[in-house]
């Protein structure tokens, strides 16, 4: 390499780079637009959609995306590590906890016998591949912004960059589906979301390290 080239190469390295949260907000919006995009094509809304906006459904949609935006914090917090996580991973643990008690409540009320009833119907598989589908391109956006920070655990914040994608192609999928019972909505969308952030979890070592 030639000294000016070696020159030129350093001056662009300590160029300022744009922050984690301002390359996230790019990506992100970009990716679930391509995931609409495929909802539209592929799935679509649900006959009663206004109806059900205006109902108690709508929970299984602004839920979700509750989620991501706490999980986008703690996210954020991981790769700047002299950022606090304290506050947003609380929340977010509370959010966890408030549906954890949320579907005891309807499960003890209910019975397991309609958790099985509930869970039984082919609907619950639609969900378990429509949300990590749904989720592929919101999973590549978060990633690729978190992999400009520097995390001290690549693994974690693989893993929360799953809980952002998942939990937006939840809220995404929550429009088609039709199921609107807790004991179907909890534990299906959960585990739908649990595929997504396991996958996240195996590429954060790959794609986060620096």
């Amino acid at each position: 390499m030639k000294t000016e080239e070696l020159i030129s190469a350093l001056a662009v390295d300590t160029l300022p780079q744009p922050k984690v949260s301002s390359l996230l907000w790019r990506a992100l919006p970009l990716a679930v637009a391509v995931s609409l995009c495929a909802f539209a094509l592929f799935w679509g809304p649900r006959p009663d959609i206004v109806a059900a906006m205006s109902s108690y459904a709508v929970l299984k949609t602004l839920g979700p995306v509750v989620l991501v935006a706490l999980a986008m914090a703690v996210a954020v917090a991981t790769v700047h590590p002299a950022s606090s996580q304290k506050i947003p991973g609380v929340l977010l643990g509370a959010v966890i906890a408030v549906a954890l008690g949320v579907f005891s409540v309807f499960l003890a009320r209910e019975g397991q016998s309609a958790l099985v009833h509930a869970l039984s119907i082919p609907d619950l598989w639609v969900c378990l591949l429509s949300v990590p589908v749904l989720a592929v391109p919101m999973l590549g956006g978060v990633l690729w912004a978190l992999s400009s920070g520097a995390t001290t655990s690549p693994r974690l914040t693989g893993a929360l960059a799953g809980l952002v994608a998942g939990g937006a192609a939840a809220s995404v999928y929550s429009l088609y589906c039709n199921k609107d019972m807790v004991l179907f909505v909890l534990p299906a969308y959960s585990s739908a979301i649990a595929v997504v952030v396991l996958a996240g979890a195996a590429l954060g070592p790959r794609l986060l390290r620096w």
